[in-house]
């Protein structure tokens, strides 16, 4: 009887122990998520993005422009494996018109994007406008 309890006694402790450590593992993943929250939706990330918009449309945010507003799209960022933070901005509340940014922290402060991608339907939007 005492080796059963000695054996119960243990896969317990084995159980707590997995338990505790996938617990700090979802608090650490929390931490980090909420980090890239931050990052993106700084006042720095954002003169990145909106520099980009108006580069692509000289109108927008205005009512002659076809960019009106974006969103940060929170469920998309990601660290990208060679450096920086993957970001996605959703236009005018539409999923379809998006762009997607790789912020690159230049050590001051400020960000630049590495690279820029946008959504197909967006490069028809702005050609058209061109």
């Amino acid at each position: 009887m005492p080796r059963k309890k000695k054996v119960k006694r243990l896969l317990f402790s084995i159980a707590a122990l997995i338990g505790i450590g996938l617990g700090g593992f979802a608090v650490y993943q929390q931490q980090e998520k909420q980090k890239m929250i931050e990052i993106a939706t700084s006042k720095e990330a954002r003169k990145v993005y909106e520099d980009y918009l108006k580069n692509k449309d000289q109108a927008a945010f205005t009512s002659k422009g076809i960019i009106q507003s974006y969103e940060i799209d929170e469920s998309s960022l990601e660290y990208n494996p060679m450096g920086g933070l993957m970001v996605r901005i959703v236009l005018n509340k539409k999923q379809s018109l998006n762009v997607d940014f790789n912020l690159i922290d230049n050590g001051d402060g400020s960000y630049h994007s590495a690279f820029y991608t946008y959504s197909p339907e967006l490069n028809d939007l702005l050609e058209e406008n061109n």
